[in-house]
């Protein structure tokens, strides 16, 4: 559900870090973030933010060949927080909804609570699809932010 990437560090790694803070910054700055050590946030301005807009979490890492920035597109972290809400309350009614049920069959009550389980399933594979028409609405804005790392570390690979 969170598309991932990773682009090859040439040269400094903390110059690229250091310059993804200037970056962000700047009073003209095109987008907003914060860097914290080895990772970063960048995000659109609040002006430009729809509930649909993505976070870009950075990592540095490092690897064999050298560092490695990891990046991570998700939504807001609100937003994704009620995508999970959502999913765990769903989860527990379909697991209630089947604990009644087996309940109700052994006393030979009625069983149309254990109906709440493959509807739970349901509506859980309904949000995780809406997930992903919601990443296809904001790729633009994954690209920009996308574009944006890509450019920093590319100025600061070439100031060496």
């Amino acid at each position: 559900m969170r598309p991932r990437f990773e682009i090859a560090v040439p040269g400094d790694a903390r110059e690229v870090m250091r310059r993804l803070r200037e970056r962000l910054e700047a009073e003209d700055a095109e987008l907003v973030g914060q860097v914290l050590g080895d990772h970063a946030y960048v995000r659109l301005p609040e002006a430009r933010r729809s509930l649909l807009s993505p976070h870009l979490e950075i990592t540095l890492l490092a690897s064999d060949a050298g560092p490695v920035i990891e990046g991570r597109f998700s939504p807001r972290p609100n937003v994704w927080t009620g995508f999970m809400a959502l999913f765990f309350l769903l989860g527990m009614v379909g697991l209630g909804g089947l604990m009644w049920g087996f309940a109700q069959m052994t006393i030979g009550g009625p069983l149309w609570t254990i109906w709440a389980a493959p509807a739970s399933l349901a509506l859980i594979a309904f949000i995780y699809g809406a997930a992903f028409i919601g990443q296809g609405l904001s790729t633009e804005e994954m690209f920009e932010l996308r574009a944006f790392v890509e450019r920093t570390v590319r100025e600061a690979g070439g100031e060496r």
